[in-house]
């Protein structure tokens, strides 16, 4: 059964992300989330971050590899969190079996003067958002251009009418607007005025049976 209320989807995102994790690496952002690994043999392990000052050390868990037939093979173990979103970077230090240490996975690390210590650090910096499919069933669909534009979306989800939905100025040059679409493949433009204008971010494009060109969204 497909997730359909926000917590079902945070749930099962985190479950995906979690799943994915198969041996201690370099920590890495992944759909929101910050994921970081250490090595199995610590018998705990426990993190601290700056934006909570250090003051909170949160324990990893270990995570076990089976079999097929159900013996343990392998573990793992891990944090994931999410994490401030009005930040490019995180700094943190470890603490592994009673003591505090930089991440032995992670080779970003700086003198910090205020701790006066060695800290960790990975970049959390999001990419630019683009037209993709959304595990909630919503297509999120994006354009850039100049700033104060009035953008509309058509396409063959909607029988090309170009004046049902118009985009969101998010930020400076960048509209989007979500939709909840049923799986298929949708041919689509955006609108300003009567120009119609692909989606320079999607590479991926077809020209309709009346000659136009148009951008292609796949959702499976």
């Amino acid at each position: 059964m497909e997730p359909t209320t926000a917590k079902d989807i945070a749930d099962y995102a985190l479950t995906k992300i979690i799943d994915q994790i198969e041996k201690p690496c370099a920590p890495y952002v992944q759909d929101g989330y910050l994921i970081f690994t250490a090595d199995k043999s610590a018998r705990f392990v426990g993190i601290a971050f700056d934006y909570e000052n250090f003051r909170i050390v949160h324990p990893f868990q270990r995570l076990s590899h089976y079999e097929a037939d159900g013996v343990p093979v392998d573990s793992v173990l891990f944090y994931v969190t999410t994490y401030p979103k009005d930040i490019d970077k995180v700094s943190y230090k470890l603490i592994i079996d009673g003591l505090w240490t930089t991440d032995p996975l992670n080779k970003e690390r700086f003198f910090d003067k205020t701790t006066n210590s060695m800290l960790s650090v990975v970049a959390v910096e999001k990419p630019a958002p683009v037209t993709e499919k959304h595990n909630n069933g919503f297509v999120r669909f994006v354009y850039y251009g100049a700033s104060g534009q009035s953008i509309r979306l058509g396409g063959t989800f909607n029988n090309w009418d170009s004046y049902m939905y118009e985009l969101t100025e998010i930020s400076p040059g960048i509209y989007q607007i979500y939709l909840p679409l049923p799986p298929g493949t949708y041919y689509y433009n955006f609108y300003n005025g009567i120009n119609a204008l692909l989606d320079m971010k999607n590479s991926d494009r077809a020209y309709t049976v009346d000659g136009r060109t148009a951008s292609i969204i796949k959702v499976e």
